[in-house]
């Protein structure tokens, strides 16, 4: 019984914090964590157009009916910025998929980016492919597109396992630019010796990119939930150890 009013409390003062927290802050809150990969996206557009070539993004196998349905969305809320310049510069980026429905729900946002400056006839469903059903074949089938000349940078955000390492060894084979991230231990030591620090996300980080890329008081305030609800975890995790030595001692 101790326990649970103890994590009770934890819970209405935490809900307290963020009450506040949300009602203060309408402009980005200093001393925030930093994500560079993000910032750096929609950089690539510009890079990349005037080279004329194109951006690769692989979306990864978390389809929208799966557990890591909410992977893929973040991947993709994280790409919004890029999706509405790539639109504006009319570049639009090869987006493949490894699922069925990623690979609808990645059409229907680049067409929108399309819609939103009232040029929808210009967008190239073609530009979005559903490559294979499995990971090492989708895999395999993204990363023949670094061999053609026609990419000049890299970017791979969403669920992967041990099969993204073919596309990171065929971008580094190809000299192309790669960043990227996900949340699977398989995907993160896949990635981690194959990108630089400031061009990786791993685990939890990829669900801040919508935060950084929208630059909004609701995200941010939901950014600072996060942090705050996952010291209050940790918190409540001593303190529920102390009261069961403590009383279990007794």
């Amino acid at each position: 019984m101790a326990e649970q009013i103890i994590a009770l409390a934890f819970v209405l003062i935490g809900a307290t914090v963020l009450a506040i927290y949300g009602l203060r802050h309408r402009e980005t809150p200093p001393g925030m964590r930093a994500y560079p990969l993000f910032r750096a996206l929609s950089d690539e557009v510009g890079r990349v157009a005037e080279e004329g070539k194109t951006i690769h993004i692989a979306l990864g196998k978390g389809g929208l009916a799966s557990s890591d349905a909410l992977t893929s969305v973040a991947a993709i809320q994280s790409l919004s910025a890029l999706f509405d310049l790539s639109a504006a510069y009319d570049a639009p980026p090869l987006i493949t998929t490894g699922d069925p429905t990623l690979f609808l729900l990645a059409g229907d946002w680049m067409r929108r980016a399309y819609a939103r400056i009232g040029n929808a006839a210009r967008y190239r469903p073609l530009f979005v492919q559903f490559a294979a059903p499995t990971p090492t074949t989708y895999a395999a089938m993204a990363a023949t597109y670094f061999f053609d000349g026609g990419l000049s940078s890299n970017i791979m955000l969403g669920k992967f396992g041990q099969e993204v390492s073919l596309l990171a060894e065929a971008t580094q084979r190809s000299h192309i630019h790669s960043m990227g991230g996900t949340t699977s231990l398989e995907g993160i030591s896949a990635l981690y010796p194959a990108l630089s620090s400031d061009q990786f996300v791993m685990g939890e980080d990829l669900f801040a990119g919508a935060t950084e890329v929208i630059q909004r008081s609701p995200y941010w305030a939901s950014l600072a939930a996060h942090d705050i609800l996952r010291w209050l975890t940790i918190a409540g995790i001593v303190v529920a150890m102390i009261v069961s030595i403590v009383y279990g001692g007794g």
